[in-house]
C-alpha cells in the first residue's frame, strides 16, 4: 500500500520589482534543511545557489527566476516562503555588537527575542530613484543587483578605494538604458568595453550619484529594542539580511 500524499497548499505574495502577484507553496523540510545548512556553514556561494534553488521550486507563477530578482525581492520572497512553511513567528538569539554593551563595557550576554515576519517590510529611501540624470542631456536607467552581483558588491565597500575597481564592475554591470537627448541605448546592445569606457568618461561627482543609487535601493532592515539579562543594558539593533532572520 502506497503512503498518502499530502497536497501542498498554495499562496500568493507581491514583490516590489514585479506587477503581477506570484503564486508559490511553502518549503519542503529538505529545502529549508539545505538552506540552514549552508547559513550556517558560511559559504556564500552555497547560501546562493540554496536561495535561488528554494526560490525557483516554490514560485510557481511562470516567468518567475531567481537568477533575475533583486537582493531585496529575493530577500521577501525567502522570508514569505518561510512565513507559510514553519509559521511566521521566529525566535532569535542576540547578542552586543562587537561583544560590547551600550556602555562600551564588554559582555558576552545573549537575549531571546520574537519576531513577527508580518511585520517585515522594505525599506524604501524617500529619495532613491532608478533614473539618474548625469547633464542636462544625459542620463542612466539603473538596474538592481541581482543576488551575485550583490555578494560582489558586498565584499566592496562604497567609501573605500581598496575595492574600486570590483565596485566599479558592479556599477557597470547595473546600468540598464543610456538616455542622451533623444537617443536611446541599452546596455544590451553595446559591449562590456563601451559601458567602461563610458563609466570611465564620468566625472567624480557623476560616479557618486550612481553609487547613492545602491546606498538608497530597498533593503531588508528592521529595528529591534532589547535589554540584555546579563548587563541589563537596553539595547538597539537594526536586523540586516537573512543571515540576521534565520539563523
Amino acid at each position: 500500500m502506497s503512503l498518502p500524499v499530502i497536497d501542498t497548499p498554495t499562496f500568493e505574495m507581491n514583490l516590489l520589482s514585479i506587477k503581477d502577484p506570484i503564486t508559490y507553496r511553502p518549503f519542503l523540510v529538505k529545502e529549508e534543511k539545505l538552506l540552514l545548512m549552508a547559513m550556517e556553514g558560511g559559504d556564500q556561494a552555497e547560501v546562493i545557489k540554496c536561495s535561488k534553488q528554494i526560490i525557483n521550486n516554490c514560485c510557481l507563477s511562470e516567468g518567475v527566476s531567481a537568477d533575475k530578482l533583486p537582493l531585496f525581492d529575493l530577500q521577501m520572497a525567502l522570508l514569505q516562503i518561510r512565513s507559510k512553511s514553519v509559521g511566521e513567528m521566529i525566535d532569535l538569539t542576540i547578542g552586543h555588537l562587537e561583544g560590547k554593551n551600550s556602555n562600551e563595557e564588554e559582555c558576552d550576554g545573549r537575549t531571546k527575542i520574537q519576531i513577527n515576519l508580518s511585520d517585515l517590510n522594505l525599506t524604501e529611501h524617500p529619495d532613491h530613484s532608478k533614473h539618474i540624470k548625469l547633464t542636462d542631456t544625459i542620463s542612466i536607467e539603473m538596474k538592481y543587483p541581482t543576488m551575485d552581483l550583490y555578494s560582489r558588491m558586498d565584499g566592496a565597500n562604497i567609501d573605500s578605494g581598496s575595492t574600486v575597481e570590483e565596485l566599479f564592475n558592479v556599477i557597470t554591470d547595473c546600468i540598464n538604458i543610456i538616455y542622451s537627448g533623444e537617443e536611446v541605448f541599452s546596455a544590451d546592445d553595446h559591449s562590456r568595453e563601451e559601458i567602461n569606457d563610458f563609466v570611465n568618461s564620468l566625472s567624480s561627482d557623476q560616479f557618486e550619484k550612481l553609487k547613492v543609487f545602491f546606498q538608497t535601493m530597498p533593503a531588508l532592515l528592521h529595528n529591534i529594542e532589547f535589554t540584555c539579562p546579563k548587563c541589563n543594558c537596553q539595547e538597539k539593533q537594526t536586523l540586516n539580511g537573512l543571515g540576521d532572520f534565520f539563523l
